[in-house]
């Protein structure tokens, strides 16, 4: 029965809803009666219509024996959201102090570099690469160091949700405190900043990021994350335009090495002024 169902999805148990609907086809019922008409055992009938009362559901008139009678429905599940609302609040502040404290507990547990000599993960497709930028920038906590590029702007590719998701999450980390420093192709630097600008992100990136241009061609798409971490970009043999995947490599000898060429490459590009 579909108002059943509708009635256990707001979180009445069994019980509660035959006590429920019975009280709404008798009209004013007492709990005696309520018990004959339902299955439910008459020494749980007065807890399941207190139960009902609580929650705003049905009046009861306080006599002997008690009466019970449906509230307007209107009213009834207004208050019955209402406390649904609430407790859901609760239990959200909960689990938003309790994942604070675990947080704060289990940071201390985690070591500030890999056991082994190396630990990589690896994003597959479109989705999981997009997903792991974010998530590249969630964790940083000193410095950035990135490398664009766009190899192939003529193509028709899937380059533009991870275009969006760079320039968000840049900024998100720089108000963390996070310092990022951005190398570009001279070529990518006009259809980016375009559609930074279209995005209504130019001012904030051009105020809270480093950015420089070089005029040479540079390599394809990597991070350095705190001098730790490595990112790199594999495009898609068959389609040099499309994102197969992502690497993250927890290997602070090769982060080293690769942000000295990054410094170099630095040294050698232009910062970047634009009206």
């Amino acid at each position: 029965m579909e108002v059943k169902r509708l009635l256990k999805e707001l979180g009445l148990s069994n019980y509660e809803v035959e006590a429920y609907l019975k009280v709404v086809e008798v009209g004013v019922a007492e709990a005696g009666e309520i018990c004959k008409r339902t299955k439910i055992p008459f020494g749980r009938v007065y807890q399941e219509l207190n139960s009902l009362a609580a929650k705003g559901l049905i009046e009861v008139q306080s006599t002997r024996p008690k009466r019970y009678t449906a509230r307007k429905t209107r009213l009834a599940f207004k208050t019955l959201l209402q406390q649904k609302r609430e407790n859901i609040e609760e239990q959200l502040q909960k689990t938003i102090e309790a994942a604070s404290q675990i947080e704060e507990i289990i940071s201390k547990k985690i070591p500030t570099a890999p056991k082994e000599r190396t630990f990589w993960t690896t994003a597959v497709g479109v989705e999981e690469a997009i997903e792991m930028l974010r998530s590249n920038f969630e964790e940083a906590e000193k410095e950035i160091c990135i490398i664009l590029q766009h190899a192939y702007p003529d193509e028709e590719c899937n380059y533009k949700d991870s275009e969006a998701t760079v320039p968000k999450e840049a900024i998100k980390a720089t108000e963390r405190g996070v310092k990022i420093k951005a190398l570009l192709n001279e070529e990518f630097i006009i259809p980016k900043i375009e559609y930074m600008k279209e995005c209504g992100m130019k001012e904030k990136i051009m105020d809270k990021v480093e950015i420089r241009a070089m005029k040479n061609a540079i390599p394809s798409y990597f991070e350095v994350i705190d001098g730790e971490k490595v990112v790199l970009k594999v495009n898609n043999p068959k389609n040099p335009a499309q994102i197969l995947a992502m690497t993250k490599i927890w290997d602070v000898k090769l982060a080293k090495e690769i942000r000295e060429k990054f410094e170099e490459m630095w040294s050698e590009a232009k910062p970047l002024k634009l009206s």
